[in-house]
């Protein structure tokens, strides 16, 4: 070899030996900071974080809730619950709602916790219930809550009681095939269907406005501004163009190691649990072309099941507990 040739060895070798990933680029903006380790008995399979409270559903180990100030358990619940895989609380009702997929039938469980201390299951739906992939809840006036799960093929929306605890106004939409995480934008409905791709519905009555495919299988998605960010699987994120609902457009994508199975966004930042991937954070200042930004390999902090941003901080659930981070702007 020529002696001209070897500076050109030498950037090269530099260039990936720089590297940790060839699909990551080299200069970052922004990253991720372990504050504290918050342990689990269990796998978490699921956070939800709220100002002051941090809830896990610990797989077979029940769920647990944690005071956000201090890192502290505040509870630990078995109860008869077998596999706590979903959990989400509405607050201003004191109303906790953990799926348990191993309960025979399967079933959401619902719990007063107005005493922390000693949640007291209320009522548990089961019909319908079987397989649910996604589960949220929204306040509606004092003593009712919005309920909401997808299962197979069906996206359920129920109005539970508090005071008297019962469900009730059940809506039902159908899809033509699975769908698994869903968003809601006023009246919007937007729910991702696998291999199909993007569903964007009228939450009114259910009827699907537009559809448009992604390169892998669809399983989270969460709207931002004019885009929907999903989390496609195989194929990492997908980034949707949805400016004009009734023509959706893929305009980005960018693969992940491992599976990007949750999705979550607030601000500039967009997160991803990518299974064995472990966690990525991208910036999204340019809404339209996420930028790696930073990441967490499943080595360091286990295998990821799912990610909550709240007030700038990321929540990573996995099967070593759940890690608290910080992100750390560098522009």
């Amino acid at each position: 070899m020529t002696k001209k040739y070897l500076p050109i060895l030498f950037l090269i070798i530099l260039l990936f030996a720089s590297c940790a990933d060839f699909l990551e680029p080299i200069f970052k903006n922004g990253e991720l900071v372990i504050e504290a380790i918050i342990p689990t008995i269990g796998f978490a399979r699921d956070v939800f974080v709220s100002d002051d409270f941090i809830y896990i559903a610990e797989d077979q180990c029940g769920f647990s809730i944690y005071d956000k100030t201090n890192d502290s358990l505040i509870i630990h619940y078995y109860g008869s619950i077998r596999e706590a895989q979903l959990i989400y609380c509405e607050e201003l009702n004191n109303t906790l709602f953990v799926y348990d997929d191993y309960a025979r039938p399967s079933k959401i469980w619902t719990f007063d916790i107005s005493d922390m201390n000693n949640p007291v299951n209320t009522f548990s739906l089961s019909g319908g219930t079987s397989k649910v992939k996604s589960m949220k809840c929204n306040f509606i006036n004092q003593g009712e809550i919005d309920l909401q799960w997808t299962n197979d093929k069906i996206f359920t929306k129920e109005n539970y009681c508090v005071e008297e605890p019962w469900l009730s106004t059940s809506e039902q939409y159908e899809f033509p095939n699975a769908i698994e995480g869903f968003d809601v934008l006023d009246t919007l409905l937007f729910v991702t269907g696998e291999q199909r791709g993007l569903y964007i519905t009228n939450r009114n009555n259910g009827n699907i406005i537009s559809e448009v495919n992604t390169p892998g299988t669809a399983i989270d998605v969460k709207v931002h501004d004019n885009y929907a960010y999903v989390a496609d699987k195989e194929y990492g994120i997908s980034v949707i163009d949805i400016s004009d609902i009734t023509q959706p457009e893929l305009v980005y994508n960018h693969d992940t190691s491992g599976y990007a199975q949750r999705i979550d966004v607030e601000g500039d930042y967009l997160v991803v649990a990518s299974g064995g991937g472990g966690v990525y954070l991208f910036d999204i200042s340019n809404r339209a072309k996420p930028e790696f930004a930073d990441r967490w390999d499943d080595s360091d902090i286990g295998y990821t099941y799912d990610v909550d941003m709240h007030n700038g901080e990321v929540f990573v659930a996995t099967r070593e507990g759940v890690y608290r981070m910080l992100i750390i702007q560098d522009k």
